[in-house]
């Protein structure tokens, strides 16, 4: 990777919640874990704006800003993790600008360029002085299409924030001016809980550093346009010495399985009675969709979580109100700990396993290959899934079928899946190895197709299978297996 490293930083938790309350942006993907789970970013991540600030800051500190700085334009183009060390890395560096970029090993996280020179006068911003006045919002707005943005427009104050920001960057704020450091953490609000707000994805913003602004105490913005097909929307800003576009995404939200009354259109309401089946993930996705699908049918179900308790009890709530009260329990289960532990407090005897424990499947890498996230998902996918296997060879009373989910990527192997296809692939060998060995536990897999779920869901169109067509076949087949060949495309 070229460049100069000019400073380094791990953005920690206590940081995200500092940011959070300096700016108001609490959006979920930034602060709560569960919540972030659900998007692209498989978990938090640091707000963009936070690291701009900061090295902006460190920029200064090292002397590199001895011309006043005229613009700045910023693209975010990889999600930046919590709790792992990034570098910020100088370009290249001349009388007329600075190009500068936060790296995560070989992958670049944001790109930032600050030209010098003489300040423009304020141009003409299409922000009405009569919008409103925003004040800081207790929760972020949540718009699920564009059309729904159309020509918003609000004033947002920075007085009280200006007065703090530079305590927190003090040399940003010496380069560039309280209020136009405070113009640039107050983006973050914007985006986060504004406009788009709750599924927000920042993508960039170009700004001039104005001599004069139309309002040195607010920044103002206005939707200037919106693309349905990308999800992508530009907002014009100004004040307070800035005046430029933002760019977002607006993500999909969190994708919700076909509901039970639903699903009891499709199954007979005896056609699974006499069965208990230990949904492993059971509490989202893939597996609160079996779980369904199951009670449906008249069978028990025990779905498991290993962080998702809440979504695990909704789940349950849903089933046992429509069903009855034994029909669903959750169970707190980590598939990374041992299994006798945990499923010995079980005292149910179990008919039917699936598998549906995962982790981040397509995860951003700083290299093509990633021993410490292959061993996360042999641990995951291949070394748990034995383990409660395993656990159940040795006890209860008959027969058990299983279901080991496996995927058409281990076929297609995207260069970011590389890690995830081989556990795969691992895990059909093992299967096929244990069906051969004979037992008590006879497994049943699939490579599915691309299904939307929350690991699935993207910005850009992409095409994925319906989850309910695509699942009510095989837990049909898997309720009827004793004894499971292994079934691959």
């Amino acid at each position: 990777m070229p460049g100069i490293i000019l400073a380094s930083k791990t953005f920690s938790v206590d940081d995200q919640k500092m940011f959070a309350v300096l700016t108001g942006d609490f959006n979920p993907i930034h602060v709560d874990p569960i919540a972030a789970r659900k998007t692209q970013a498989g978990g938090p991540v640091v707000h963009g704006a936070h690291t701009v600030l900061w090295a902006l800051d460190k920029l200064a500190e090292s002397g590199a800003i001895s011309e006043r700085p005229a613009s700045l334009t910023v693209q975010f183009r990889n999600f930046i993790p919590v709790d792992k060390k990034v570098e910020l890395r100088l370009l290249s560096r001349n009388d007329k600008s600075v190009r500068l970029e936060l790296c995560l090993a070989t992958l670049t996280l944001v790109s930032l360029v600050l030209e010098f020179g003489t300040r423009r006068s304020t141009r003409a911003v299409d922000v009405p002085d009569i919008a409103p006045n925003l004040s800081v919002p207790d929760q972020p707005a949540n718009f699920v299409t564009i059309e729904e943005m159309t020509n918003l427009s609000g004033w947002m104050d920075i007085r009280s924030l200006a007065d703090e920001i530079q305590r927190h960057f003090p040399h940003a704020s010496s380069a560039l001016g309280n209020r136009r450091t405070a113009a640039i953490a107050l983006l973050s609000r914007l985006v986060g809980m504004t406009c788009p707000g709750l599924h927000s994805l920042f993508a960039g913003f170009v700004i001039d550093l104005t001599e004069d602004s139309h309002d040195q105490n607010r920044v103002g913005f206005k939707v200037a346009e919106g693309d349905e097909r990308f999800r992508m929307i530009q907002m014009n800003v100004t004040g307070a010495g800035v005046n430029g576009s933002v760019q977002a995404f607006l993500r999909w939200p969190a994708v919700a399985q076909a509901p039970l009354r639903e699903i009891m259109t499709m199954v007979s309401p005896a056609e699974f009675a006499g069965s208990t089946a230990l949904i492993v993930g059971g509490s989202r996705g893939l597996g609160s969709l079996t779980a369904k699908i199951l009670a449906a049918g008249g069978g028990k179900v025990i779905v498991t979580y290993a962080a998702g308790r809440e979504d695990a009890e909704r789940l349950r709530d849903e089933i046992t109100d429509q069903t009855a009260s034994d029909v669903c329990c959750a169970f707190h289960y980590d598939v990374r700990k041992a299994a006798a532990a945990q499923l010995k407090e079980l005292d149910v005897d179990i008919t039917h396993l699936y598998y549906f424990a995962s982790g981040i499947i397509a995860r951003q890498k700083e290299t093509l290959f990633a021993p410490g996230l292959l061993d996360e998902f042999l641990q995951m996918y291949v070394k748990g899934f034995y383990d409660c296997c395993s656990y159940y060879a040795d006890h209860g009373s008959g027969s058990l079928t299983a279901f080991y989910p496996s995927s058409v990527f281990v076929q297609s192997s995207p260069p970011d899946m590389t890690e995830y296809c081989m556990a795969k692939m691992a895990g059909e060998m093992l299967c096929a190895s244990m069906n051969r060995a004979g037992g008590r536990v006879h497994i049943i897999v699939n490579r599915l197709p691309r299904l939307l779920t929350d690991q699935t869901a993207s910005v850009f169109p992409v095409e994925t299978g319906d989850p309910l067509k695509a699942l009510l076949p095989v837990v049909r087949n898997v309720q009827s297996s004793r004894l499971a060949p292994i079934a691959l495309p």
